[in-house]
């Protein structure tokens, strides 16, 4: 799968990783609620899911784009992204028994286990020490003095420091 703008989780920090996983977090829960008939009057996706295959074909290839699309945010090892896919694969084939794979399709939520799998992969993973860069103050300037080992005392001049003649 294309990782085209996705970002190695152990550059980002912390709080930006939660923010990628909560957008993330929200898409798998509006895809898993997709297959449900509530009490509402049901929209065509809903109604089309619950023909034997034609729902079963939707739903794998949200679930594809889905993956896709965790795919554009984070680098996945392979272990991670196999992982994802066979969850994938297991949710088409319980999907294609007529009628039982519609509950059970609802019942397994792919987006969600997947969401699952890509949290704990990516809140586990350390961060990376990113090296210290030399602060470019520490080159010799021709017209600033180096002040870093002076040192002010209250109430005395310093010792380097001749006072000044007084008048009288």
């Amino acid at each position: 799968m294309s990782n085209h703008g996705a970002r190695d989780p152990r550059e980002v920090a912390v709080a930006d990783r939660k923010k990628m996983l909560h957008e993330l977090h929200r898409r798998a829960k509006h895809l898993d609620r997709k297959w449900i008939i509530g009490l509402k009057r049901p929209d065509g996706m809903t109604i089309l899911s619950v023909v034997p295959f034609v729902g079963s074909a939707m739903s794998t290839m949200l679930s594809v784009g889905y993956l896709r699309r965790i795919n554009g945010t984070f680098y996945l090892s392979e272990e991670v992204e196999n992982e994802m896919m066979s969850n994938i694969v297991a949710n088409t084939l319980m999907a294609a028994i007529p009628l039982v794979g519609w509950v059970t399709r609802k019942c397994y939520n792919v987006n969600k286990r997947n969401y699952k799998v890509l949290e704990e992969y990516i809140m586990t993973m350390p961060l990376r020490e990113v090296p210290q860069r030399r602060s470019t103050n520490a080159v010799a300037h021709p017209h600033r003095h180096d002040t870093s080992n002076l040192t002010l005392r209250i109430g005395s001049a310093a010792p380097s420091v001749p006072s000044a003649p007084t008048l009288t």
